[in-house]
């Protein structure tokens, strides 16, 4: 941060206390033109000769000036400048929302089209879930949001990517340097670990509605736990489960792409199925980046978040840089005027 950018606020919280200025200006004036009756400004004995080369006469306003720019910047101090200051809605029914994404070695391949180019699964899974996120705010504009966003990636194990967080600039960065597991020791599809991990993640959570969205393009094949089991885990917990398959079905056709994938990455459409009907959740087949993006968008519509208690604000006061400034310029005013001139009777 800049020393220009410590000065800067969005809104005054008392603006009317800079009516003060007057007050300030006057007192300088009155100052600048009074004359002490019977005294004479002189400079102190060893500075004489310095303040002739200095303009001495100029110099002799320099304590005034600088106590009227210290009594300015205190009565900004006093109309409370605030940064970040934004309006904000209360929240009801808030939502806890773990994100699932496979990043097993098969998600590289290339068979979605995003801008007339082929692009690998991530990719425009990375590109549809910014959509999401993007919809879980009050204002697109907005860093926080008024849903708690997490992020778990699953290849051979499953980990956290994020945690659970309103601030979704973190959850976006953390997003973005999601990568394709490429090494064979970790790849694999760890759905029932995935779906654990989560569940452990919101069972510790307070949320009034707790939701998990999986996507993947394969079928279970590794980690002990299966997914149909987690499930009814996250049942028992009340956490629904919205499941999303990317690419071939079993019998081994891409819908919409019109070729065979490579073999061993059909996707259990019964197993994501189920895992869905026992949560409570929904299934979504997606072969196109239009089908992904709206799978995504139908989710965030059944999982809306009522935003009507109430408004509140968010900001930070930024008081303290002008109150310091003032206090130093009123200090350097008194300091110039007992070092450098003083009246005689």
């Amino acid at each position: 941060m800049t020393l220009l950018q410590l000065f800067q606020f969005s809104v005054l919280a008392r603006p009317w206390f800079l009516a003060l200025w007057i007050a300030v200006a006057l007192l300088l004036i009155a100052e600048l033109a009074a004359r002490p009756a019977g005294a004479m400004p002189i400079s102190t004995g060893e500075t004489l000769a310095r303040l002739r080369r200095m303009r001495g006469i100029r110099l002799m306003w320099t304590p005034a000036a600088l106590r009227a720019a210290g009594l300015a910047l205190l009565v900004v101090a006093l109309a409370g400048p605030l940064q970040g200051f934004q309006p904000r809605r209360d929240r009801a029914n808030v939502r806890d929302i773990m994100l699932c994404v496979d990043v097993s070695g098969s998600m590289q391949q290339q068979d979605f089209i995003v801008g007339g180019y082929y692009r690998d699964r991530l990719f425009v899974t990375k590109h549809a879930l910014r959509d999401f996120i993007a919809s879980r705010k009050e204002r697109r504009s907005d860093r926080y949001g008024l849903d708690r966003l997490g992020l778990i990636l699953y290849a051979r194990y499953a980990w956290t990517q994020c945690p659970l967080t309103l601030d979704y600039d973190v959850l976006l960065r953390e997003l973005d340097r999601a990568e394709i597991v490429t090494d064979r020791r970790r790849d694999g599809t760890a759905i029932g670990s995935a779906i654990g991990l989560a569940v452990r993640r919101l069972s510790q959570s307070e949320a009034q509605s707790k939701v998990i969205v999986l996507l993947t393009d394969g079928l279970n094949n590794r980690g002990e736990l299966d997914p149909i089991t987690a499930a009814r885990m996250s049942q028992e917990y009340g956490i629904r489960i919205y499941t999303i398959g990317v690419g071939a079905t079993d019998d081994g056709v891409l819908p919409g792409i019109g070729h065979l994938p490579p073999r061993g990455q059909t996707i259990d459409e019964e197993g994501l199925k189920r895992i869905a009907e026992i949560t409570g959740g929904q299934y979504y087949h997606v072969a196109n980046t239009e089908a992904l993006q709206m799978a995504y968008a139908d989710i965030a519509a059944l999982e809306t978040t009522e935003i009507d208690i109430g408004d509140y604000y968010e900001f930070k006061e930024a008081h303290m840089p002008w109150l310091i400034l003032g206090a130093l310029a009123l200090l350097l005013s008194a300091v110039i005027r007992g070092l450098w001139f003083e009246t005689i009777p």
